[in-house]
């Protein structure tokens, strides 16, 4: 049986995994992957410039559609299509594509057009909202999806066998209990080094991530974050690892080694 130090470590290898392949950031997606035989695109509308959609994930939540923005902001050539109704580039992929949406499976990660949908889908670095806007984006066919609340608990559930399903909002961790009844965190104490795979929480529960903690760091409550962490971390950027977030941490969350080691 793995020991909790090597499962901290795995739960890290394999959020870089995923990280390295390129899984994109969609509100309420928790490893969601379109495919030919499981197709949750937008609706295809590149007759209409403004509107014009390919190859983009879908999300319904609570009655609100998100579309995948596809790592507009990570690609060369991404990003905000300024005037739809007259850039040249867009005009060219539609008058090649149009009519044809079938082709939008197979696409692999090549930058495609998609009206982005959904409540602020932020490109935080530029402090742009791109709701309603039209961006090229990467294809999302064959691509995990997260939001960043399901890419801790997918990577978590998938490592370690257990679901942690709402830990980042309890004001003691460890009232939630593994199959074992055996508690499943602890909330880390202001000051306390930091270990690899903790759970850092930001802003009471607007964004979550992995700790990397390569050095230790100290934990410090409601501290300017300087951590490295693994995250999805928006729409515009996907999942990434060894990265810092900027908002200030309000929680930090230690799994139990009866958590961690739950799977033989």
């Amino acid at each position: 049986m793995a020991t909790a130090e090597q499962r901290r470590q795995e739960i890290l290898d394999f959020a870089n995994s995923l990280a390295k392949a390129g899984a994109h950031y969609l509100w309420g997606a928790e490893g969601q992957k379109p495919s030919r035989t499981s197709a949750t695109f937008a609706p295809v509308a590149l007759d209409r410039p403004a509107e014009a959609t390919f190859c983009a994930a879908t999300a319904t939540v609570e009655g609100t559609v998100y579309v995948c923005a596809g790592r507009c902001s990570r690609r060369a050539g991404g990003g905000l299509i300024a005037a739809p109704d007259t850039d040249t580039r867009l005009k060219t992929f539609i008058a090649q594509w149009q009519g044809k949406p079938h082709s939008q499976f197979g696409w692999g990660d090549d930058l495609t057009p998609r009206l982005v949908k959904g409540n602020e889908i932020m490109d935080y670095a530029r402090g742009v909202d791109l709701s309603g806007k039209v961006v090229w984006g990467e294809g999302c066919d064959d691509t995990l999806h997260f939001d960043c609340g399901g890419f801790v608990r997918y990577v978590v559930t998938q490592v370690c066998g257990v679901t942690i399903k709402g830990i980042s909002y309890l004001a003691d961790p460890a009232t939630m209990l593994t199959p074992r009844h055996i508690p499943m965190a602890r909330k880390v104490k202001a000051g306390e080094p930091l270990w690899p795979a903790d759970i850092v929480v930001y802003d009471g529960g607007k964004h979550i991530a992995f700790v990397i903690a390569d050095d230790k760091p100290v934990y410090i409550e409601q501290a300017s974050s300087s951590y490295k962490v693994a995250q999805a971390e928006c729409a515009t950027d996907g999942v990434n690892y060894g990265e810092k977030h900027t908002a200030k941490a309000t929680k930090c969350i230690r799994l139990s080694d009866d958590a961690l080691t739950f799977k033989s």
